[in-house]
């Protein structure tokens, strides 16, 4: 018995360092670096790797946050579907009724920048949507890397939104 200990012994010593990338959760090189501001104070940052969630009536909550190689190729992916880094600076809204298009409160500009190693591309927009007919392929992108976000466990860990705004 008291070589079998022993022998149990060596052996979780022999596999704990061999074991450590199950325990600790490390990022992954951000090559395809996202910063997104959605909604009124959302935002992710993986140049920080950081990603900021509205509690709204609780105020921002901030945590550690970061795409896997697999996330950053699926958004290249679909930025270069939709050509975002040919897309203009800025989108704008051209209203012609301005009394029924209104926004109340105003979430402010909305900004998605993605860079790679070889493009660099922010682009800004504010809602209502614009007339663009190219805000259809940026909302597209702003809602995949969203889905991204809220099905990653770091983010289902953060406490859920309380109110809203009026």
């Amino acid at each position: 018995m008291k070589y079998l200990n022993m022998f149990l012994l060596a052996a979780v010593i022999l596999l704990v360092p061999s074991c450590e990338g199950l325990f600790t959760t490390k990022p992954e090189a951000q090559l395809v670096q996202v910063y997104l501001k959605y909604g009124f104070n959302n935002e992710l940052n993986t140049f920080e790797k950081t990603l900021q969630k509205d509690l709204v009536a609780d105020g921002i909550v901030k945590t550690s946050f970061w795409f896997t190689a697999e996330e950053q190729n699926a958004i290249l992916e679909k930025a270069n579907k939709i050509n975002f880094f040919s897309l203009p600076d800025t989108l704008k809204y051209v209203s012609h009724n301005k009394l029924t298009e209104k926004i109340f409160p105003d979430p402010g500009p909305q900004i998605l920048r993605i860079k790679t190693p070889t493009q660099d591309k922010t682009v800004l927009w504010t809602y209502p949507s614009s007339d663009n007919p190219r805000m259809k392929d940026l909302l597209e992108i702003n809602k995949f890397i969203q889905s991204l976000i809220e099905a990653k466990p770091a983010y289902k860990k953060l406490p859920p939104r309380r109110g809203g705004y009026i």
